[in-house]
């Protein structure tokens, strides 16, 4: 496996597993509740992982708090952080707060500087 992965997994902070994909970043994570595979676009992840580098996103609440400069914006609502993009945001994203924090932590530390390509197929064996 190919992936980038955050520290070890603990109830409170799951391993996330990074890795690309063409012009989009996997995210994919697994919780004692549920798991799933979040895609976004190369452009945004890079934006992100800039602004919480930045400090900008650190102590996010329910307020939303933009991140760029081209209108993305995040909030922490209901226990997920939830990531608005695009023209309107009509785009969008949802986290656990947990696997948030495993990933700013990550990208923080640079374990998520360098991602690797992800294998096509293990993407579509993930998806049945």
């Amino acid at each position: 496996m190919l992936w980038q992965a955050t520290t070890p997994a603990t109830p409170d902070a799951p391993t996330v597993r990074v890795a690309r994909s063409g012009a989009e970043v996997v995210i994919r994570y697994r919780t004692v509740n549920a798991g799933d595979d979040v895609r976004l676009p190369l452009v945004i992840w890079a934006s992100l992982a800039s602004a919480t580098r930045a400090g900008r996103l650190d102590g996010l609440g329910e307020a939303w708090t933009p991140w760029m400069s081209s209108g993305g914006r995040v909030r922490l609502h209901d226990g997920h952080v939830e990531l608005g993009y695009g023209y309107l945001h009509g785009w969008g994203g949802l986290l656990p707060e947990p696997v948030w924090r495993a990933l700013a932590d990550g990208v923080r530390d640079g374990t998520l500087d360098d991602l690797p390509h992800a294998d096509p197929q293990e993407l579509v064996d993930a998806a049945r």
